[in-house]
C-alpha cells in the first residue's frame, strides 16, 4: 500500500527507462532547462524544487528540456527527406539547358532548296534551244555520247552581253556549206545528232581599238575577251577550254540600240574553226 507523499518506484524507473532519462543520463537535453528561481530541497527527489503550490518546478523544467532532442530529430529528418525531394526533382532527368533544341520544320508551301550542279533533263533534244541549256547547266542523257569515229556533230552557243542571258546559235556557214555533206553534219547538226556544244561567252573589256558612229552618238569599241568551253551534251562533261580575244576589230555594221556605250570586238569564224576543229574533225 502507498502512502501519501511516498513516490513510487515504478515512476522512477519508468523515468529511468524513457529516452529522456537515458539522455539526460548522458549529459544531453538539462542544459536546456530553464531555472525558475533560487531552488529548494526537495524531498520527493534528488535536483526537485516545489513551489509554494507544492509544484515540483526542476523536474517540470527537465522534462521540457528532454523534449528538445526528439524535436531535432524529427527537424533533421524532414530536412533530409525535403533534400532527396529537391535532389529528384533536379537530377532525375536532364536539364532543360541540356535537352537538344527542337529542329525548324520548313512551312508546307516553302520551295524546295536550289539544286547545285548540273540537272538532268527528262526529255530529249529538240530545238537549238535545248542545247543552249547545256551551257546553264542542264544536260540530256538520252543524247548521242562523245565517242566512236569522227565527225563530232558540234553546235555552237554564244552570249554576247554581260548582263543579259540570252544566247543564240552560231554557224560557221563558210565550213558548214562550203564542203562535204560530213562536214554540214558535223558544223550545222541536227539538234538531236549533237554530240558537243560549244559555248562562248563574253566574260569582259580589254584594250580600247576606236570610236564608232552611231547616228549622231559615238560608241567606244574595245577589245572582247571570251571563254570558249566545249561540253558533251549527255553528260556536261567539260571537253575542252580556252581563252580567246574578239578579232574583229572592225565597227559593226549594226549597232543594237540594247548594246550601251560599250561595244566589244566579236571573235571572228577563223578564230572558232581554228580551236574547235580538232574537237569536231579530229
Amino acid at each position: 500500500m502507498q502512502h501519501a507523499g511516498e513516490t513510487p518506484d515504478s515512476a522512477v524507473s519508468g523515468e529511468g527507462s524513457g529516452l529522456g532519462a537515458r539522455l539526460a543520463a548522458a549529459g544531453v537535453g538539462r542544459a536546456d532547462a530553464i531555472p525558475a528561481g533560487p531552488e529548494e530541497p526537495f524531498a520527493g527527489g534528488p535536483g526537485g524544487t516545489r513551489t509554494d503550490d507544492g509544484v515540483e518546478k526542476g523536474r517540470t523544467a527537465w522534462w521540457r528540456g528532454s523534449w528538445v532532442i526528439p524535436s531535432a530529430v524529427a527537424v533533421v529528418l524532414v530536412g533530409c527527406l525535403g533534400a532527396a525531394v529537391l535532389r529528384f526533382v533536379d537530377f532525375s532527368g536532364p536539364s532543360r539547358a541540356a535537352q537538344p533544341a527542337p529542329q525548324a520544320t520548313p512551312p508546307a508551301g516553302a520551295p524546295a532548296p536550289a539544286a547545285t550542279g548540273p540537272v538532268a533533263s527528262d526529255q530529249p533534244v529538240r530545238a537549238d534551244d535545248d542545247l543552249d541549256q547545256v551551257c546553264g547547266g542542264t544536260f540530256f542523257p538520252a543524247a548521242p555520247k562523245h565517242r566512236g569515229d569522227s565527225p563530232h556533230p558540234t553546235m555552237i552557243s554564244v552570249r554576247e552581253s554581260l548582263t543579259a542571258e540570252n544566247r543564240f546559235t552560231r554557224t560557221l556557214n563558210r565550213v558548214a556549206y562550203g564542203g562535204s555533206a560530213a562536214l554540214r553534219r558535223a558544223w550545222a547538226p541536227e539538234p538531236r545528232r549533237a554530240q558537243l556544244v560549244a559555248c562562248l561567252d563574253l566574260t569582259g573589256p580589254g584594250k580600247p581599238i576606236r570610236a564608232c558612229k552611231s547616228g549622231a552618238e559615238k560608241l567606244s569599241l574595245v577589245e572582247g575577251k571570251y571563254r570558249l568551253t566545249v561540253y558533251e551534251v549527255a553528260t556536261r562533261r567539260k571537253v575542252a577550254e580556252a581563252a580567246l580575244t574578239g578579232g574583229d576589230r572592225a565597227c559593226p555594221f549594226v549597232i543594237l540600240t540594247s548594246a550601251g556605250p560599250t561595244l566589244y570586238s566579236a571573235v571572228k569564224d577563223q578564230q572558232l574553226y581554228d580551236v574547235l576543229r580538232t574537237r569536231v574533225e579530229g
